[in-house]
């Protein structure tokens, strides 16, 4: 998903070359995958930047998610319209586009917006069902980054980090909002996050602003946070509103009651972690990805 959000603004224009007559080109465990999909798949390979082969590129990518949807329904995993929605919208965001503007882009270069859908859905289905079968043994722990850590020997073992104490703003939304809900709680999470000078008078304001929820969140450390999260709060000031972040609940700003400078070892073992841990994740996938294979019938035409 990187490599789209990096590449789609330099390619987004190209205007791809009628389709040809559909036919079959696999079938993975009784499914076809067609032309059209491989087309199609090629198409959004050359738009987020790929080289080479990317007509096979393209069906190997088809038939690995083929298999990744299928082994999801086997397992219950269910990954629903609104995760998939959520990526949409922060591809959007990062390409400074709305949803609408993105499929309308893709679209000019021969991609159908569905495309991309059905590559974050499978995307999406791969890291559950990677953790429900691979569980404990994926989540990278404090003597693994004890190890990492003492194996850098360029490696800052005391880093400059912050401490925080945080309530959570939630601007409340449903499951599957409309376009149009979405507009109104950006409009007042924007409202809100423009009224807030302090802890003190902006979290009384934000709890009497209709459909806002103010939660505690409490003191946590830069190392406690999600990526996400961390990222919501770079360069946010003592005081001061967090940029929204979409959250099962709606859109949801932390306000920085407190802010602490300090120096922590425990920082430099964190800043090792999102790493370490994509590392790890990518070896198991790689692993899952390929008992699939072995185990499934694949025919090419």
């Amino acid at each position: 998903m990187f490599r789209i959000v990096c590449c789609l603004v330099l390619a987004l224009f190209v205007v791809a070359p009628a389709s040809a007559q559909t036919t079959i080109k696999a079938i993975v465990n009784g499914k076809p995958i067609t032309s059209y999909d491989v087309q199609q798949r090629e198409r959004l390979l050359r738009v987020t930047g790929g080289k080479g082969n990317l007509s096979r590129e393209a069906l190997d990518e088809l038939i690995d998610e083929r298999l990744q949807l299928e082994a999801a329904a086997q397992n219950r995993v269910n990954v629903s319209t609104a995760a998939v929605d959520n990526a949409i919208d922060n591809i959007a965001q990062r390409v400074k586009l709305s949803p609408s503007q993105l499929a309308q882009a893709l679209g000019q270069s021969g991609v159908n917006i569905q495309t991309l859908r059905d590559r974050i859905k499978a995307q999406i289905a791969l890291a559950q069902l990677t953790r429900t079968r691979f569980g404990s043994a994926l989540k990278v722990t404090d003597a693994d980054l004890v190890a990492a850590l003492l194996k850098k020997k360029d490696a800052e073992t005391v880093i400059d980090s912050f401490e925080y104490d945080l309530t959570r703003v939630v601007v409340a939304l449903p499951e599957d909002p409309s376009s149009a809900r979405m507009a109104e709680a950006e409009r007042i999470a924007n409202s809100v996050r423009s009224k807030f000078s302090s802890c003190e008078t902006g979290l009384p304001m934000a709890k009497q602003t209709r459909e806002v929820v103010v939660l505690p969140y409490g003191r946590r450390s830069q190392a406690e946070l999600s990526s996400q999260i961390s990222d919501a709060l770079e360069g946010v000031e003592q005081g001061k509103l967090s940029k929204p972040v979409r959250t099962g609940d709606g859109l949801m700003m932390l306000a920085v009651c407190k802010k602490t400078a300090v120096r922590s070892t425990n920082a430099a073992m964190r800043a090792l972690e999102p790493e370490m841990q994509q590392e790890r994740n990518e070896t198991f996938t790689r692993q899952f990805v390929r008992q699939l294979r072995r185990d499934a019938v694949i025919e090419y035409r």
